[in-house]
C-alpha cells in the first residue's frame, strides 16, 4: 500500500504539472491570438486610409487635369472665336448660325468634362464603399474568430476543471482505501500482539506441565514447528513476489519509456521533415517575407521613446546572463532542471546567492561585482535569499518575449561591449552585429525560428500524449493490483468458510466418537451393575455347598 501511493502521490504531482503547462501554453495562444488581432485591425485601417487618400488625390489630380484641359480648349476657342468673327464680318447672312455652332460645341466640351468627373467620382464612392463593406465584414470575421477561440478556451477550462475534480475524487476515494488498509493493518498488528502474548502464555503453561503431557506437548511442538516453517515460507514468498512485482514495474517503465522515446523522436523528424518541406515549397514564401520584414523591422528599428521598455529588455544584464545559460543548456544538450542540480550543493532545489555567483563565474561572460549584485536582485522576486527554478523559468519567458523564439538558437540583444544590436547562435556561438547583417543571415535566422517552433510543438504534443499514455497504463496496472487484491480476499474468504466447514466436520465426528464411547460406557456399567445385582440374589436364595474331594460347588435352593 506504500507503494500504491506514493504511485498515486507521483501521479498527481505530474498531471498538476501537466495542467500547469497545459495553461500556459493556452495563454500564450491568446496572447498570440490577440496581438494578430490588434495587429490585423491596425493594418486593415492603415490600408483603408491609403487607398482613401490615394483615391482622393487620383479624383483631384484628374479634376486639376481636366480643368487645365478645359482652360486651354476655352482659351483657343476664344482665340478661333475672333478669328472666325473677322472672317465673317461680311457674311452677315450665316453668323447667327455660326454662333449658334460655337454655342453648341461649348456646351458639348462643358458636359462632357461634367460627366467624366461625375464617373470618377461615382467610382471612387463605389470603391470606398467597397473597403468600407470589407473592412466590417472583416472585423465581424476576425470577432467571430475570436469568440469561437474565446469558447473552446471556455471549453478547454471546463474540461481542466472537471479532469481536477475526477482527480480530487479519485484521491478521495483512494486515501479512504488507504485509510482502511490501514486500520486494517493496526488491527492486524493488535491481533499479531495479541496471539504473541497468547503463545508466551501457553509456552509458560506448558513448561509447568510439561512433564504431566509430554503427548500433547509433542504435538504442540510439531504444530508450532509447521507454523513457524509456513510463516518462513510465506515471509520469502512475499519477498520474492515484492522483487518480482518492483522488477515488473521497472521493466513496465522501461520498455514504456524506450518506445516512446522511439516515438517522440520519429515523430520530432516527421515534423522537421515536413517544415523543411514546407519552407522550400512555393506556399511558404508569403510566411516567411512576412516573418522576414518582421524580423529586418524588429532588427534594424531605431531606439523610440514609444520603444523604451523594448530597449531596455535588450540592454538588461539578466537577458544577456540568461542568453549565456541557454548558450550552455544548448551546447551541452541538458535542460535547466538538470543545469541548477550541477550547481545545487546541499540539493534543497534552490540555488543561494553564492551558488548562483559560482554559476555565473563559469559562464562565457565578466561581471563587476556591482553588475553580479543587480542581476541577483532582477532575478530574486521575492527576495528570500534563493533563486528557484520557476523564478528562472519565468524570466526566460520574459527573455523569450524580448530577444527570440524559445526553441530557436538565435536570440537578438545589445551587445555591452559594443552597443550595437547583435544576434547570437546559441549552439555555434556566431554574433552577427548589425554592421555586419545582411539578408541572407536574417532569413537563415527566420528558417531557423520556423524549424525550432514546429520542433517545440512536436515535442509539447507527443509529451502531452505521452502523459495521456503513461496515465493509463498506471491506471491499468492500479485496475490490476485492486482485481488482484479482490481475488485474494475472495480466496481468503473463501477459504475460511471452507476450514469453518472442515472443523464443523471435525467436530460432528468428534461428537459422534464420544457418543460411541458414552453408549459403551453406559454398557459396561450396566453390565458391571447386574453381575452385582443377580450375585446378591444368588447369594440370598442360593446355598451354596462345597465339596472339599472334588474340589466342586454345589448349589442348592433354601427352603
Amino acid at each position: 500500500m506504500t507503494a500504491l501511493s506514493l504511485c498515486f502521490e507521483a501521479w498527481c504531482w505530474y498531471q498538476q504539472k501537466a495542467l500547469r503547462i497545459q495553461l500556459q501554453q493556452r495563454k500564450v495562444v491568446l496572447r498570440k491570438s490577440s496581438a494578430f488581432l490588434l495587429w490585423w485591425h491596425s493594418h486593415t485601417v492603415q490600408q483603408c486610409t491609403s487607398h482613401e487618400q490615394r483615391q482622393v488625390a487620383t479624383v483631384l489630380g484628374r479634376r486639376a487635369l481636366l480643368r487645365r484641359v478645359f482652360i486651354l480648349r476655352w482659351r483657343r476657342y476664344n482665340c478661333n472665336e475672333r478669328r472666325i468673327r473677322k472672317l465673317i464680318i461680311g457674311f452677315t447672312g450665316r453668323s447667327a448660325h455660326i454662333s449658334h455652332g460655337n454655342y453648341l460645341a461649348r456646351h458639348a466640351i462643358t458636359s462632357a468634362t461634367k460627366r467624366n468627373a461625375i464617373g470618377q467620382w461615382r467610382e471612387w464612392i463605389a470603391s470606398a464603399s467597397r473597403w468600407d463593406k470589407a473592412g466590417v465584414l472583416m472585423c465581424k470575421l476576425m470577432k467571430t474568430r475570436f469568440l469561437q477561440q474565446w469558447i473552446s478556451h471556455i471549453h478547454l477550462i471546463n474540461k481542466f476543471r472537471v479532469a481536477e475534480e475526477q482527480s480530487i475524487s479519485k484521491q478521495i476515494y483512494l486515501a479512504a482505501i488507504i485509510k482502511g488498509a490501514e486500520e486494517k493493518n493496526k488491527i492486524n498488528a493488535t491481533a499479531a500482539q495479541q496471539d504473541r502474548e497468547d503463545s508466551y502464555a501457553m509456552q509458560k503453561q506448558r513448561l509447568a506441565t510439561e512433564k504431566l503431557h509430554k503427548i500433547a506437548w509433542k504435538h504442540r511442538a510439531q504444530k508450532a514447528e509447521r507454523a513457524a516453517n509456513n510463516h518462513i515460507k510465506l515471509s520469502v514468498q512475499r519477498e520474492e513476489r515484492a522483487k518480482r512485482i518492483a522488477s515488473e514495474k521497472e521493466d513496465r517503465a522501461s520498455s514504456f519509456c524506450a518506445a516512446w522515446e522511439a516515438i517522440e523522436h520519429r515523430h520530432i523528424q516527421q515534423q522537421l521533415h515536413g517544415t523543411r518541406a514546407w519552407l522550400d515549397a512555393s506556399s511558404s514564401k508569403s510566411h516567411l517575407s512576412k516573418a522576414f520584414k518582421r524580423i529586418k523591422r524588429e532588427f534594424f528599428q531605431p531606439p523610440t521613446p514609444r520603444s523604451m521598455d523594448r530597449e531596455a529588455k535588450l540592454k538588461s544584464l539578466t537577458s544577456i546572463v540568461l542568453i549565456k545559460m541557454e548558450a550552455v543548456l544548448f551546447q551541452e544538450g541538458i535542460v535547466m532542471e538538470h543545469f541548477v542540480r550541477q550547481y545545487d550543493g546541499d540539493s534543497s532545489g534552490f540555488l543561494s546567492h553564492k551558488e548562483f555567483k559560482s554559476l555565473l563565474r563559469d559562464l562565457p561572460i565578466s561581471l563587476s561585482p556591482e553588475q553580479v549584485r543587480v542581476v541577483i536582485n532582477s532575478l530574486d522576486v521575492d527576495n528570500d535569499g534563493y533563486l528557484g527554478l520557476e523564478e528562472l523559468e519565468e524570466a526566460l519567458h520574459d527573455v523569450h518575449l524580448y530577444n527570440g523564439v524559445s526553441a530557436s538558437p538565435w536570440r537578438m540583444y545589445i551587445d555591452p561591449a559594443q552597443d550595437v544590436m547583435c544576434y547570437h547562435n546559441l549552439a555555434s556561438g556566431e554574433l552577427v552585429f548589425e554592421h555586419h547583417m545582411h539578408d541572407t543571415k536574417l532569413m537563415e535566422i527566420t528558417r531557423s525560428n520556423f524549424v525550432a517552433e514546429a520542433q517545440l510543438e512536436a515535442i509539447n504534443h507527443i509529451r502531452r500524449e505521452r502523459a495521456v499514455a503513461w496515465a493509463r497504463v498506471k491506471e491499468d496496472y492500479a485496475s490490476v493490483v485492486l482485481a488482484r487484491m479482490y481475488r485474494s480476499f475472495k480466496s481468503r474468504k473463501e477459504q475460511g468458510r471452507l476450514m469453518w466447514k472442515i472443523q464443523a466436520r471435525q467436530q460432528k465426528s468428534q461428537a459422534e466418537l464420544y457418543a460411541l464411547f458414552a453408549r459403551r460406557l453406559q454398557c459396561w456399567w450396566r453390565v458391571v451393575c447386574a453381575q452385582k445385582c443377580f450375585i446378591a440374589r444368588l447369594r440370598h436364595h442360593v446355598e451354596v455347598v462345597p465339596d472339599l474331594v472334588e474340589r466342586r460347588l454345589y448349589f442348592s435352593k433354601q427352603s
